[in-house]
C-alpha cells in the first residue's frame, strides 16, 4: 500500500526538484540496503530493519514500513526473516507508486 497523501505532502514540503532526489536516494539506498541484508545474514538486525521502516514511512510506503516493522520484531525474537519476500514486496510497493515518483527514480 502507498500512502499518497505522505508523497503528496512531502512533495509539497521539500518541492518538486527536491522530491525527485529524495526519491531517486530512497530507491538506491533501499535497495542497496535489501541486496546487503540477502547476501549478508550476520547484517540482519532489528537496527537494519529499523532504518527501512523509517525510511520507507518518510516515503509513503505504507505496506512495506509495516513488513519492515513486523521483520524488526522478529529479529528481535530471534526468528528468521524471510528477506526474499521484501525484496519482492518492495519492488511490488516501487511499481505501486510509479506514477508518484520521478520518471527517473521508478
Amino acid at each position: 500500500m502507498i500512502d499518497r497523501a505522505r508523497l503528496a505532502e512531502l512533495k509539497h514540503e521539500i518541492g518538486d526538484e527536491d522530491f525527485e532526489e529524495v526519491a531517486e536516494i530512497f530507491l538506491e539506498e533501499m535497495s542497496e540496503t535489501l541486496d546487503s541484508l540477502a547476501a549478508n545474514p550476520l547484517l540482519v538486525t532489528p537496527a537494519a530493519f529499523h532504518g527501512l521502516r523509517g525510511s520507507a514511512s518518510n516515503l509513503g510506503f505504507a505496506g512495506f514500513a509495516a513488513v519492515c516493522s513486523e521483520a524488526e520484531k522478529q529479529c528481535q525474537a530471534g526468528d528468521a526473516v524471510d528477506i526474499a519476500a521484501l525484496v519482492a514486496l518492495f519492488h511490488t510497493s516501487v511499481e505501486a507508486a510509479a506514477d508518484d515518483l520521478p520518471a527517473q527514480a521508478a
